[in-house]
């Protein structure tokens, strides 16, 4: 019976997956940049609709965390990027930085219960099956331009916790052109966006992106997966 009961389950599972996969490869042709900063209230059956249309949206997000905030809390931190290790209480003398999409400033402090970013708005089951959550750190100063990223997850956010960040979205439909390309050769195929402090961008999977800035940004990524598409994420 457990036997049966498993296989059922395995069965299941598969189905669910094969599923999901399938979905997480569809995108809106004609997505656009979605600004609902102004809703106050953040209303979560009206981010769900948003985000079942496909469409990259902004809401707005207010938490205490910013630069000045690690500063006073983690004035000793050590940041170790791109095998250099940088200490936090030196940056502010540092003209130009690029820290991109950085784990250990996390693992170091206690900003991801601080921030307590509510992820259940992107629960499309009456359980949490959000099982892959890569939570990260970037922070700029001077200029700066990311290479061409790509959102191979369910859950693609950034957030802004300090400064200003222009970002160019490029929709999938757009691929072929845009892959192994001048960056400032992309710019006329994207949608383009100024974030500001409080704001969270939340891309649909699969569209791309490009990230600008001039003076300091500090912000928070998170990458997440549910767990019928996992594996098929880690892959592409």
């Amino acid at each position: 019976m457990l036997y049966i009961l498993f296989q059922i389950i395995i069965i299941l599972y598969i189905i669910i997956s094969i599923y999901s996969i399938i979905e997480i490869q569809k995108y809106n042709k004609n997505g656009f940049i979605n600004d609902l900063s102004n809703d106050k209230k953040n209303d979560k059956k009206n981010v769900k609709y948003e985000l079942s249309l496909l469409n990259p949206i902004i809401i707005n997000y207010n938490n205490i965390i910013d630069f000045d905030y690690l500063m006073k809390n983690h004035t000793n931190l050590l940041i170790e990027d791109n095998n250099k290790i940088i200490p936090l209480k030196k940056i502010p003398d540092i003209e130009n930085i690029h820290i991109f999409k950085n784990c250990g400033m996390l693992k170091e402090t206690n900003l991801i219960e601080k921030i307590n970013f509510d992820l259940s708005i992107f629960e499309i089951y009456p359980i949490p099956i959000l099982l892959y959550k890569h939570h990260t750190l970037s922070l700029f100063k001077g200029y700066n331009i990311t290479p061409l990223q790509s959102c191979n997850h369910n859950v693609n956010l950034i957030y802004i916790l300090e400064g200003n960040l222009t970002i160019y979205l490029f929709n999938p439909k757009h691929k072929d052109v845009i892959l192994n390309k001048d960056l400032n050769s992309l710019k006329k195929y994207s949608h383009k966006y100024i974030l500001n402090k409080g704001n969270v961008l939340i891309i649909p999977p699969n569209w791309y992106y490009i990230q600008e800035s001039n003076d300091f940004v500090f912000h928070y990524n998170i990458d997440a997966s549910n767990i019928f598409s996992i594996h098929y994420n880690y892959l592409r």
